[in-house]
Formats: structure tokens, sequence, C-alpha cells
């Protein structure tokens, strides 16, 4: 055999080693890629990542037989006293949200009307006031958007493209924000004490278990639409699942008990409820405001509600809020989406 012949066959050879190598490393490297992004294994042990679907039974997380009635936290997690929330007003008694069976209110600062900041409280028509939670809402320069929202989609294992991380039992309310478990057991202790998510409210892994079942099965049929803004009917009917996720401080829905709480001394730092009131435009500095008295135009997202390098505002209409994503037009951008 020639010189010629031999070289030629080293390179063969080489090549042959070279390819069986890569293919090894293929083998070892691909399933580890697909289970970071979602592939078959998933990023859970097994269970794949779920995308947001608008209907709960659709959602692989929905259970029909759950078990309601959550007792288990993760330490050093403890629900405040409940009797702080008994006395605060109960949206069950607005006449106006008749439709809904279920209403979530989360207070984002201290207030006489909203209860203490970075809580939540849960109603459920028939039994009452059923929770009180703490949670954290976004922090600085993502603030989570303050108003009256229906839950419209449902991801039980999401993962946030943007942050990369898991936002387990996810319920979206508002674009990219959602109610939903951290999955972090170190924030679990800062609960309460300060906002730390990027627009999402956060809650114990177990009550965000259960928060998604709620919601789930709160009913889904027609209601009465009421406004993102101020919390009053607009006058529209459309299908939702009959839950009010009321987030505050914003225009609050009962008339007489936001007059007394303007007029109430306050304890917040966060100053008082005139103050809220006047800033956001619902209120005059020497009237207290009445609940009734909604404005029907669009509603245009505050720079501090949203990322302002990455939203922009739509009008869609009265009373509609919607928020745009510019790198996705066909979904909506914020929060930890």
């Amino acid at each position: 055999m020639n010189v010629t012949r031999l070289l030629a066959l080293s390179r063969s050879l080489r090549s042959a080693h070279y390819a069986v190598m890569i293919g090894l490393l293929l083998q070892l490297v691909v399933p580890s890629a697909q289970a970071v992004n979602g592939g078959a294994d998933g990023p859970w042990d097994g269970f794949p990542r779920t995308q947001p679907t608008s209907r709960y039974e659709n959602d692989p997380g929905a259970d029909l037989s759950y078990h309601f009635g959550v007792t288990k936290a993760f330490s050093p997690y403890r629900d405040p006293n409940k009797a702080e929330a008994l006395t605060l007003p109960n949206p069950l008694d607005d006449p106006d949200f008749n439709d809904y069976n279920l209403i979530v209110v989360i207070s984002k600062a201290d207030d006489s009307f909203w209860g203490k900041e970075q809580t939540l409280r849960v109603y459920r028509r028939g039994s009452g006031l059923l929770y009180y939670w703490l949670v954290s809402t976004g922090m600085q320069g993502h603030e989570t958007a303050s108003g009256y929202f229906t839950p419209k989609e449902f991801s039980s294992r999401h993962w946030s493209h943007e942050y990369d991380a898991p936002m387990l039992w996810a319920v979206f309310f508002h674009g990219g924000m959602a109610l939903h478990s951290s999955l972090d057991r170190a924030s679990i202790g800062d609960m309460g004490k300060a906002a730390e998510s990027h627009g999402c409210v956060h809650e114990e892994d177990y009550r965000a278990e259960e928060m998604f079942h709620l919601i789930g099965q709160s009913g889904y049929g027609p209601v009465n639409q009421v406004s993102e803004r101020t919390g009053r009917p607009t006058g529209r009917t459309l299908p939702a699942y009959k839950t009010l996720i009321i987030i505050g401080p914003t225009t609050p829905w009962d008339a007489g008990a936001a007059r007394a709480a303007v007029n109430a001394p306050m304890e917040s730092t966060a100053g008082t409820l005139r103050s809220q009131l006047i800033m956001s435009g619902d209120a005059s500095p020497a009237e207290p405001v009445s609940a009734t008295d909604g404005d029907p135009s669009a509603v245009q997202t505050p720079a501090s509600e949203g990322r302002a390098d990455e939203v922009t505002t739509t009008d869609t209409g009265p009373d509609v809020t919607q928020v745009v994503d510019p790198d996705n037009p066909n979904r909506e951008a914020s929060g930890d989406y």
C-alpha cells in the first residue's frame, strides 16, 4: 500500500472516530437541552411544562377532586391573624359583584380601607372571609397593576422565559401578571414584608395551589363586567370565571367605607386613602370620592405599572387595558411571564 493510500485511510478513520464521538456527545446533550427547554422530560422530574390555557379544565394540573382547606406551609411562613381582616370592607356586600362567587382582595400598601400591606384575603359567596394570607407583589419599577381583574389563563407548571424561573400554579389576570408560587424557599420568609416580584403576586406554595383550584372551580359563565379602573359595571356581559381579583390601593368599591377611611386616622406609611384617590384623579382634595362616579374612557397603563422598555398601551375601547409585548404582538407583556 503506497503512502497516498495510507494517508487517505488515516483521514477516513479519524473522520469516522470524530463522527462517533460527536454522536455520543449529542446523545448526552440533546436530552438535557430538551429538559431545560420544556422537552419530553420537562424541568420538574418528568413533568413537562404547561402553556397558558384559557380554561382550567384543560390544564394538566386541574383536579376536580381537589380537597380544599389548606393547612400546610413551608417554613418559616405563617398566616397572619385572620381577625385583622374581619373588620375590613367585605366585597361580597356590593350588589355589583353578585355574579362573582370568589373575590380576592390584595393590598400592596398599608391602608385603612385595603388593609395591611402585602396581604391577600379570599372571600367565597356563602362562606364569607375564607383566607387571609401574606403575599409579595411587584418591586419598585415592576409594580403589580392596581384595579379589578378577572382570571384570563391557567398554567400549573409554567416557566418564565424572560426571568428563567418557575411559576408554579400560575393564574394570569393582567397580561403577564399572575398569582403563583415562586418556588423559592428563600423568599418565603420575606412575604408580607416587602415587594420582591417582577409584577406577579407571589404566594406560599401550598396556598398558590389552593388558589389555582379555587379560581378554576369558582364557576364559568356570563358575568356583568366591571371596569378594571373603578370596579363599577360597564353595562356589558361576558363569559368568564366567576372570580374577581381586586388589587389596591385603587378606587374603592364601597363609597361609604371609603369616606370613613378617608376621614379616619391612618397608621400607614404610604399616606392616606385621600392622597391615593387624588393622585389617581378619582377625587378632589376637598371632597371624598363616590365609588359610583366611573369614567367610561379607555384606561392608559401608567409607566409605574410596567417596565417602560417593554410595554406600550393601546386604546381598545371603554374600560379595557391592553398591555402589548413589542417582541410578540400576539401576547401581552409585563410581570414574570
